[in-house]
């Protein structure tokens, strides 16, 4: 069996029920049924993405070029889904009725796709559709669905998306997203043959070869999770005989899984018995191929780790988290665990894997660490799932490996977007001349440009400094500003009382660095006139434990963590006390890592299902989790500020205030949570 993720979990872990995000209020621990189908939904879950289709550095001039209906497709193509719904604003504002509403509509619809939910909610209650046609009104009630179903109001994102489908001679696309989203709505409610007819019916208004694919490979994906019971059931149940075929195949893959050979021949014969059925050849190829893009049944998983290396202590926080998952994990069918220490010797890992495979494996966990896992990538022949604990560069070929990891890069990403949809347009960056500092640098501002942002001035510091005056007065201009000043006096040949000032063109400042650094350079910020710039950094510069004295130096500054880390309601504390009990990591350096290894745990049964579309999502304790086609897992991070020295949730962080009861200004991590002492 696959590791059950937090469904089976729910039975020793009786608080986790209430953490885990976007599921109904309805669903409560007396109806079991319904919460497992709740969280199997987790895997199919969306952030408003998911629906739609398809050295000092001079200052970049912003484009002087006038938004326009072409440029803002392009941006639709690059992926820029912020900056396009932005242009498509800027078109409505000289537009007439009915473009205006055309172009407000389709910047909320992108909105949506960024996952900017806040931004959608806000535009779309402003929108005003008096008058145009009930096609249009229709699109409306769409996309007020899909923004319900990503608040997780499921029930009322199937209301609305029940209305509009009612309209007459809506377009093939409408339709197909009414459809989708309906799937989505009602896998959430625990309804996973209704979601597969949704799907079904979505095909009919499908023309493209590859989104064909995806909605079946997602069908596919509905019917494989569900139990053999249910599937013979339902088989017996329904007058539908393509939905009976699929089913019929669904347990062909059940029967014979782990026996390749067997399932390809039993498939044949079905496809003799159902010559008329839609299925693709490519998504029956991979269902009988030895390498699928799925993962199923799995009753061994090999964990690998350099837990005698120098990091060892990293190594060892991922192994309890992982494990801590599986201790609560009461399945009695759960898969077996078996520990690898592949040691300090990268060249060495090879052989651990194949030994692993040896051994039985059918998951692979690790390695952890970005040397292992180039070794492995490069030199292996991955032949079962493998999950890797880290991201890589090379190109993966094999679609059974995912790559999950705690990249840095990820985090000065996010906080570029972040400052963005804040409103922000120019920005400085003040980070440490190291290697680690650079690369923070270049994703930062790489990704700011991309955005659209202008980048002012970029200031390396020494991080072994105690003293950061002069990188910060380079950074704000003020040494300039007092060579000017001392020129003048030379030259005028008197002593002039005028004040250095700091430059007035940088909306806000990115700060690449750790709690040490950071309590050092905010107070200096402050001093030398920057006081009212904003500070964005990443989790690295939050320690783990709340800490009013030492943090009150970082008040102002804003900052992405995961949800592990900041979030401590009694929920979460609870949650803390099943999964963490006696290990030393709680609010310490290592306590990401736990946390991470409880998610590579959780997030296994999901793998094939998420990866899929892109912006399929998966709540753990890091983060949202999707998955791009790369296989490379992305985490969404939530935002707090600090306030008083304490970290206060952010109030954009909607999910998980309305699944945790927190408020605004919510303290995220005022005291650790108890340990239990057993």
């Amino acid at each position: 069996m696959v590791p059950a993720p937090f469904d089976t979990i729910l039975a020793s872990l009786d608080t986790l029920m209430p953490f885990i995000p976007h599921l109904p209020s309805e669903f409560d621990q007396n109806n079991m049924v319904a919460n497992k189908r709740a969280l199997l939904a987790l895997s199919l879950l969306f952030s408003g993405a998911l629906l739609l289709a398809g050295c000092e550095t001079t200052p970049k001039a912003p484009s002087t070029a006038p938004a326009s209906a072409e440029s803002a497709a392009r941006a639709v193509d690059s992926g820029e889904y912020v900056r396009a719904a932005q242009e498509f604003e800027q078109l409505a504002e000289t537009a007439a009725r009915p473009g205006k509403q055309h172009y407000q509509l389709r910047a909320i619809e992108l909105y949506l796709q960024a996952g900017q939910t806040n931004e959608a909610r806000k535009k779309l209650g402003a929108l005003n559709v008096d008058g145009l046609d009930p096609s249009f009104r229709a699109r409306k009630r769409v996309t007020e669905g899909q923004l319900a179903a990503s608040e997780g109001d499921y029930a009322r994102a199937v209301i609305l998306l029940n209305a509009a489908r009612r309209v007459p001679n809506l377009s093939p696309e409408l339709m197909a997203n009414i459809h989708w989203i309906r799937a989505q709505a009602h896998m959430a409610l625990g309804k996973p043959f209704t979601a597969s007819w949704d799907l079904m019916q979505r095909e009919r208004y499908l023309v493209d070869k590859k989104t064909i694919e995806q909605n079946q490979l997602q069908l596919w994906k509905i019917l494989t999770s569900l139990q053999r019971a249910e599937l013979s059931t339902k088989q017996q149940q329904t007058r539908d005989p393509v939905l009976g075929a699929w089913i019929e195949l669904a347990l062909i893959s059940i029967e014979n899984s782990g026996r390749p050979r067997s399932l390809a021949m039993a498939a044949e014969q079905w496809k003799q018995r159902n010559p008329a059925h839609p299925i693709t050849p490519e998504l029956l190829a991979t269902i009988t191929s030895k390498r699928p893009t799925f993962i199923g049944r799995v009753d061994h998983i090999a964990l690998l780790l350099p837990l005698t290396s120098r990091h060892g202590r990293a190594a060892q926080a991922v192994r309890d988290g992982f494990m801590a998952m599986d201790r609560a994990n009461l399945d009695p069918d759960k898969p077996r665990i078996q520990v690898y220490d592949v040691g300090d010797n990268p060249d060495a890992i090879n052989d651990y894997y194949k030994q692993a495979v040896k051994d039985g494996a059918q998951l692979i966990v690790g390695p952890l660490g970005v040397d292992a896992v180039e070794q492995m990538v490069r030199r292996t022949d991955l032949s079962v799932p493998t999950l890797l604990l880290s991201h890589t560069q090379s190109e993966v070929e094999s679609a059974n490996v995912y790559q999950f990891g705690l990249p840095p890069e990820q985090e000065a990403r996010q906080a570029a977007e972040r400052a963005y949809l804040d409103g922000h347009r120019q920005a400085a960056v003040l980070f440490p001349e190291t290697e680690w500092g650079k690369r923070m640098h270049i994703a930062f501002t790489d990704h700011w440009q991309r955005l659209g942002g202008i980048l002012i001035k970029s200031q390396p510091y020494d991080p072994k400094a105690g003293d950061y005056s002069q990188p910060i007065r380079d950074l704000l201009n003020i040494s300039q500003s007092l060579e000017r000043k001392l020129l003048l006096q030379n030259l005028l040949k008197q002593k002039l009382e005028l004040e250095p000032r700091a430059r007035a063109d940088i909306d806000f400042i990115f700060l690449a660095a750790d709690p040490i650094r950071g309590r050092l350079i905010k107070p200096q910020l402050n001093y030398h006139q920057a006081a009212r710039i904003p500070v964005y950094a990443t989790s690295h510069i939050y320690l783990g434990k709340a800490d009013s004295a030492k943090d009150a130096d970082l008040n102002g500054v804003i900052f992405g963590d995961m949800p592990w880390m900041l979030i401590n309601n009694t929920r979460m504390k609870s949650l803390r006390e099943k999964l963490q009990q006696n290990w030393p990591y709680a609010f310490s350096p290592y306590d990401r890592l736990f946390a991470m290894g409880i998610d590579s745990y959780a997030v296994v049964p999901h793998l094939g299902r998420i990866a899929s579309i892109e912006s399929v999502r998966f709540n753990g304790v890091t983060s949202g989790l999707s998955i791009d086609r790369h296989g490379r897992l992305h985490r969404q991070l939530i935002w707090a500020r600090f306030r008083r020295g304490i970290p206060r949730i952010l109030d954009t962080s909607v999910k998980y205030k309305e699944h945790l009861d927190i408020s605004d200004g919510t303290e995220a991590s005022k005291t650790p949570a108890k340990r239990s002492k057993g």
